[in-house]
């Protein structure tokens, strides 16, 4: 099966430089209640050639862990009002969560509710993977369903058994914040989101699926240090990467060299990379779940 990855918040520069350099490809784009571009029509007449799909995130997170000038209440409105005019445009629209811990269910289920109660259909965000959630959905018949914030969601034995469940149930699962090969391989998540290409981009890091590298996981990730002589744990600094020719044949193929990396717009060019490393991930995660009997 296809594990869709969504590339969350993209900058208008960073779009355009895929459009640029990339003709005919096609991304999925999650865009964020908390910072949602002022004229979405514009938006998507600008970069509709290169968007496959959409999805709506509520924006919750970014209200609790950044300073938005809103109350909650006030994003609440703000998605009932956006979705009811733009939710056709959006493949997946995902439940308000205001609540992260685990034993927020009764709190972001009436905020659900609300969200159905005007017609929309929102997908339900799950926060505890051990309690009764995963099973609350199953009989409620949901098509799809999201991970959120959950305790040791990382760990496949905790991942696993709930994904497998609502597959093997017809529940389609979109995990947010997830997008490590090591765990999509191995999960049949139809859909996942990912803001580490932005993270990478800012603080020097290119991700590279190097080709000749033997392991199944062939995700290098290569330093670019904004002062010299400086280091970053688990990273190559990028003039000692012993495939470094591979890297520079690679980007060459989009229009780059090592030194658009380093100058006045390295951080754009380093986020379109991000990009195109989790374009790559979704076409070797879905290979990968081809030879999987598990994953059907």
């Amino acid at each position: 099966m296809a594990t869709d990855i969504y590339i969350s918040s993209p900058s208008e520069s960073v779009l355009d430089e895929v459009r640029r350099r990339c003709a005919g490809i096609k991304l999925c784009v999650l865009l964020t209640m908390a910072r949602m571009t002022p004229n979405i029509e514009a938006f998507l007449a600008r970069y509709g050639s290169i968007i496959q799909k959409l999805a709506l995130d509520c924006g919750a997170f970014s209200l609790n862990n950044s300073n938005l000038g809103l109350t909650s209440e006030q994003l609440f409105a703000r998605l009932i009002g956006f979705a009811k005019a733009n939710g056709h445009r959006f493949e997946l629209m995902f439940s308000y969560d205001g609540h992260f811990g685990p034993d927020s269910f009764e709190d972001n289920q009436a905020y659900l509710l609300e969200l159905e109660e005007h017609g929309l259909p929102v997908v339900p965000v799950i926060h505890n993977l051990t309690n009764h959630e995963v099973d609350t959905f199953i009989r409620g018949g949901y098509e799809y369903v999201a991970i959120g914030q959950c305790k040791h969601r990382t760990r496949p034995e905790v991942l696993f058994p709930a994904v497998y469940k609502l597959h093997s149930h017809g529940v389609k699962v979109h995990l947010f914040g997830i997008t490590d090969y090591d765990l999509l391989v191995g999960c049949p998540a139809a859909s996942c989101d990912s803001k580490s290409w932005l993270d990478d981009a800012k603080t020097g890091v290119v991700r590279f699926w190097n080709p000749a590298k033997a392991a199944d996981n062939k995700t290098d990730l290569i330093y670019f240090p904004d002062i010299q002589g400086k280091t970053k744990a688990g990273t190559h600094v990028y003039h000692n990467y012993k495939d470094l020719d591979v890297f520079i044949q690679y980007i060459g193929g989009f229009g780059l060299t090592l030194e658009d990396l380093l100058g006045l717009r390295a951080v754009t060019y380093r986020e379109f990379l991000g990009i195109m490393y989790y374009k790559t991930l979704e076409t070797v995660i879905a290979e990968k779940h081809a030879q999987n009997p598990l994953i059907l």
